[in-house]
């Protein structure tokens, strides 16, 4: 791969549209993010209320078993797991497809969920579920958004996206990965930890800036003899 190729974004865009591109997206994202929880943290507060009756109905659920799988859940969603799953990611497909791209992508995502946490936990205050939380240590007002289901859709959609772009790995075994936000995010209703729509809101926003990052940061999926057969079959087919 020649020099400019290898330092130019792989979608064939600019440095500088990429960048400005991902500027205004994590701005427009942030904002968003900030304005759903001072929605649900004001004018709505009353409303949002009623939330804490999922929150009881897991404890009701609670069994040795199903705790010991939330706590699984909420490993999947720890900061330190996804930093490491996410450089073991980025550096892994860095060095099996010798582009530096992958650890740009990581980076980038990481960010920006970072800074949706940040945001959000500073901006919105928001006293977690009245009920007895499992897990000991957790600031009381920083329920919203839930930083734990962020890592774990930054897990599961980073090792997507990087598998799609850079692998024929088929759709079917990408869209398995979809259980591990699914976990974490149930694992945080059911310790107590967050309300539904602090999961809800981080999962939407957090999906939106991967998908972003992805198709600013990461080549196209590389095409399959079937793509190249079913594209020489169009002409006779028409």
């Amino acid at each position: 791969m020649s020099a400019p190729s290898r330092f130019s974004p792989p979608t064939g865009r600019s440095w500088g549209r990429t960048v400005v591109e991902l500027v205004v997206t994590l701005a427009v994202l942030t904002v968003v993010l900030v304005g759903v929880g001072w929605l649900i943290t004001h004018p709505l507060k009353t409303t949002m209320a009623h939330e804490s009756s999922v929150n009881r109905w897991f404890v009701d659920q609670r069994t040795s078993g199903l705790t010991s799988l939330a706590d699984v859940g909420t490993f999947l969603g720890q900061t330190l797991t996804g930093a490491v799953v996410l450089a073991v990611l980025g550096v892994g497909f860095a060095v099996w497809r010798r582009t530096w791209w992958p650890v740009v992508f990581v980076a980038v995502l990481d960010a920006g969920l970072g800074l949706f946490y940040l945001a959000g936990t500073s901006l919105d205050p928001r006293q977690r579920p009245p009920v007895h939380i499992l897990q000991s240590g957790l600031v009381a007002n920083h329920s919203f958004p839930s930083g734990h289901t962020g890592t774990s859709v930054g897990i599961a959609a980073a090792a997507a996206a990087l598998l799609w772009a850079y692998s024929r790995v088929p759709v079917a075994l990408l869209v398995v990965l979809v259980v591990i936000p699914l976990w974490t995010m149930l694992a945080r209703l059911y310790v107590g930890a967050h309300h539904v729509s602090d999961v809800l809101t981080e999962l939407v926003v957090a999906s939106l800036w991967i998908w972003t990052c992805a198709r600013l940061l990461l080549p196209a999926r590389p095409a399959t003899a079937s793509d190249h057969r079913t594209r020489a079959e169009a002409p006779a087919a028409a």
